[in-house]
């Protein structure tokens, strides 16, 4: 009766997540849609109001933070914290820099090269263009009953230094980025969650 029940179990699940995530069925479209929906009108910028959680074994309790975060092309951002400090990180073109209590500060060496990577990986995953470049990542896309689902396997050895997956969500009728969950080691991740401005 246990061995009965316990497949039925089994079974039942994985009907569910069958059901759940599908392939899509015209990815290269659905791809194109999902950069094409993150891309700022031109002289416009995109906006997006964001919560981050950090969670880590090593931590009592998970950090969250607030901000929000400016696109405006492809090699501009400004990544404003908002709570529980006010910090911006600034990337306009090649040059990084932090602002914090309106004091500019560039970053450079090995801290400068870190931050800029992340956050050039940060940028082409809000634009949606991380999902076409098949140098950085192999990309999953599924579907959702409300959101399509790219689960990204960095390629390059500098990158999985960082993280091991990012899971990006984006809605089904916007084709709007909602999540990325960035896969670090040791059962850490980050979690930013999106709303569109």
């Amino acid at each position: 009766m246990t061995r009965l029940l316990t497949t039925l179990l089994l079974t039942l699940s994985l009907v569910f997540c069958a059901t759940a995530q599908s392939p899509v069925a015209d990815r290269d479209a659905v791809l194109a849609r999902i950069a094409a929906a993150q891309k700022p009108q031109p002289g416009k910028s995109q906006t997006y109001a964001f919560t981050q959680t950090k969670h880590s074994p090593m931590l009592a309790q998970d950090a969250v933070s607030h901000g929000v975060l400016t696109l405006n092309g492809e090699r501009q951002m400004r990544w404003q914290y908002s709570a529980p400090t006010d910090l911006a990180l600034v990337v306009d073109g090649d040059s990084i820099y932090t602002v914090s209590a309106g004091v500019r500060k560039a970053l450079s060496g090995a801290a400068g090269a870190a931050t800029r990577g992340m956050a050039q990986t940060m940028m082409t995953l809000a634009s949606g263009n991380a999902l076409a470049d098949e140098k950085l990542f192999a990309v999953e896309l599924t579907e959702e009953p409300s959101a399509y689902r790219a689960v990204l396997t960095p390629k390059r050895r500098d990158m999985r230094r960082m993280m091991q997956q990012v899971i990006v969500t984006f809605d089904k009728k916007s084709y709007r980025v909602n999540t990325v969950r960035l896969m670090e080691k040791k059962d850490s991740y980050t979690l930013i969650e999106f709303r569109a401005k």
